[in-house]
């Protein structure tokens, strides 16, 4: 019974990290309708950053951290204006937006394998252990969890009651009005990016403490996202960060009864159970998707 909790446990702090991911991808993909398989690559980069200037390059930790979820924002923000603006100028369809999206993705992928090559990278760091009934947690994972619960409740406040909340509802329902009111929907999408991209490199960084990074995991943790979001509820956070969670602690069980190989059949088992009997979600309901909730 301790082997299945604790093997429970670690499934529900991966989820934890998995949320993070996937209110990021939510929020770009509510707000722009955009499958943005390149927020794996972003995922990827920003590992490989904070593994470059925190066990590298010896910088402090708060600022590797602060660095590098900055430069994952500006990546962020650069794909959107070098590769997605351009493809709504010229009124592209979706499918032109999900190749290009996946180019990007390679690109970066490659980069990363150019100039670290392909071997998994572990950034080292003191993780003290604390156990409690026969569970061991380091520090990394109750630090994951911490943050997930902070940042969760933070980005929740602030869509439900802030101006830049109210943003990026009318942004998500219809543009053209947002801007008639005198607001620029370009500057509005562009914090989006950041603010999803950002969101990604932090689970990044705490995974990358935890158990390393790899340069082949993006799109394994982008399309594990997306599953969240559709089992969830599209456009609802609180729908996506319960996907989140219950994959993973699905995928903890999966471990517990076989072994880590069939996680992503679980995965993606759980996505076939919610089209074929819940397909607007957990939390979701039945409708337009311009009427569903933030």
């Amino acid at each position: 019974m301790n082997l299945f909790l604790q093997l429970l446990l670690n499934g529900l702090i991966n989820g934890c990290a998995y949320a993070l991911v996937a209110v990021g991808f939510a929020l770009i993909y509510n707000t722009t309708r955009i499958f943005h398989f390149a927020h794996g690559g972003i995922y990827v980069l920003s590992g490989y950053l904070f593994f470059s200037f925190y066990t590298q390059s010896g910088l402090p930790l708060w600022f590797a951290l602060l660095i590098t979820l900055l430069l994952a924002a500006i990546a962020g923000i650069l794909i959107d204006w070098l590769v997605y603006r351009p493809l709504d100028q010229r009124g592209a369809s979706t499918i032109m937006y999900m190749i290009s999206s996946f180019g990007v993705y390679v690109i970066i992928i490659s980069g990363i394998c150019m100039l670290y090559g392909n071997h998994p990278r572990v950034v080292h760091a003191p993780l003290p252990t604390f156990s409690f009934g026969g569970i061991t947690l380091n520090a990394i994972q109750i630090t994951t969890a911490v943050i997930f619960i902070a940042v969760f409740v933070a980005l929740v406040f602030t869509l439900k009651y802030s101006s830049l909340g109210l943003k990026l509802r009318a942004m998500r329902d219809n543009q053209t009005l947002l801007a008639l009111y005198g607001i620029n929907p370009n500057n509005t999408r562009l914090c989006i990016f950041g603010v999803g991209s950002a969101l990604c490199a932090l689970a990044a960084i705490l995974v990358s403490v935890d158990t390393g990074i790899d340069p082949h995991v993006g799109m394994k943790m982008v399309m594990t996202a997306a599953v969240a979001v559709i089992v969830g509820g599209i456009g609802v956070f609180a729908g996506v960060a319960a996907g989140a969670l219950i994959l993973g602690g699905l995928q903890g069980i999966a471990v517990w009864l076989t072994s880590t190989q069939w996680q992503d059949l679980v995965t993606f088992a759980v996505l076939i159970f919610c089209l074929l009997f819940r397909p607007q979600g957990i939390l979701g309901y039945r409708g337009r998707l311009e009427e569903d909730e933030t």
